[in-house]
């Protein structure tokens, strides 16, 4: 599965529970959505030193 990059937003936890980079474990402040084929959309959260890396 080839995932492109799409857009980079920022994420709050709206129940509470925090959630965690896949990266690197840190609390999650961004959500990455990138695009996977017949229009899903992969939404990955990250922390902001992640996400940038993962934008570039």
């Amino acid at each position: 599965m080839e995932k492109v990059f799409s857009m980079l937003k920022s994420f709050t936890e709206d129940n509470g529970k925090l959630k965690f980079c896949i990266t690197c474990g840190n609390r999650a402040t961004s959500e990455a959505l990138f695009a996977v084929g017949d229009g899903a959309i992969l939404v990955e959260k990250y922390c902001d030193t992640c996400a940038e890396k993962e934008a570039k």
